[in-house]
């Protein structure tokens, strides 16, 4: 059964000293498998922390409600899936890889699902090293991370995360603080990792270049929602949010988004992206819109299509 990744009123509070802050807010999606989707939005739009909730790695003040299955099996709550099922490549190789642990260390961590003898350990991690472009891996197996440029420590993180072969890959901003060589270098890791028993994979990402030459599909995120998903977002987009988001790039001159975005965990009685929006009627302030599909393959969460 390959029925995908879904996610149904997902909600994540996280529950803190002054008050809670609800970063992900009644999330329902589908993710089919046999694609690479993108999750695009600005910073503190909740796409990183929903990854964290598909993966089980929510911290302990965080509450989290909804369903998440995989293959109609439950996910929400458990990390069973980690490492099996789902591969992680983290944010920042600096930060992700510890710099007191080899290479190797690394790898024989992410392995140890396949219960593997030490010696069996050392020639996947070889072979995994091969795989993502290291000519000498027996070298690199060695070597601690502040001795690998940029590039090396993330396509490490990507031999890490791929380690058992799993179905699904989650990215989270894998081409963050990279310049555009390496983020070139990252876009081809990823883009052969499907050639290498991946079949599906979500992308967090704010890097539009690589959401557009990489990704199948895109979800867009706005204060912990989805509103618009699907084909062609890019170049056709139906939200007006996902309109303003791009108007806002430097090749399309800078336009500012009017308005201000609502705070951390501030929950409005409807639609988001109301109080900034230029097509805001009196019912888009009081109703949140439910999801439709004006187009194949494309769904957005707005009262202008109905």
């Amino acid at each position: 059964m390959t029925d995908g990744l879904r996610i149904k009123d997902l909600s994540v509070t996280f529950q803190l000293r002054d008050r809670d802050v609800r970063a992900v807010d009644g999330v329902s999606v589908h993710f089919p498998a046999g694609q690479i989707t993108g999750i695009i939005g600005e910073s503190g739009c909740g796409k990183s922390v929903l990854g964290m909730a598909v993966l089980g790695l929510l911290p302990p003040y965080a509450k989290a409600a909804g369903s998440i299955t995989l293959d109609g099996s439950p996910l929400l709550g458990t990390r069973r899936a980690l490492g099996v099922k789902l591969g992680l490549i983290p944010q920042n190789p600096a930060e992700s890889l510890n710099p007191a642990r080899t290479v190797q260390a690394h790898l024989s961590e992410a392995l140890r699902p396949l219960s593997l003898s030490r010696r069996e350990a050392k020639a996947w991690s070889a072979q995994l090293l091969r795989d993502f472009g290291f000519p000498d891996p027996a070298r690199v197996l060695k070597a601690y991370p502040h001795e690998l440029s940029g590039g090396m420590q993330q396509r490490v993180l990507c031999a890490v995360g791929s380690a058992c072969t799993p179905a699904w890959l989650l990215a989270d901003e894998p081409t963050k603080g990279l310049d555009s060589a390496l983020r070139d270098q990252v876009l081809d890791t990823l883009g052969s990792m499907r050639g290498r028993g991946v079949a599906s994979m979500l992308v967090i990402t704010h890097d539009l270049t690589l959401a557009r030459s990489l990704c199948q599909s895109l979800a867009v995120m706005y204060a912990g929602q989805v509103l618009e998903m699907g084909q062609g977002v890019l170049e056709h987009p139906l939200h007006p949010y996902t309109a303003a988001f791009l108007n806002a790039l430097p090749e399309h001159g800078f336009q500012p988004i009017q308005g201000i975005a609502p705070r951390a965990g501030q929950r409005l009685p409807g639609c988001p992206f109301a109080p900034r929006c230029p097509h805001c009627r009196e019912r888009c302030t009081r109703e949140r819109p439910g999801a439709c599909q004006p187009e194949s393959q494309h769904m957005v969460r707005c009262f202008l299509y109905e």
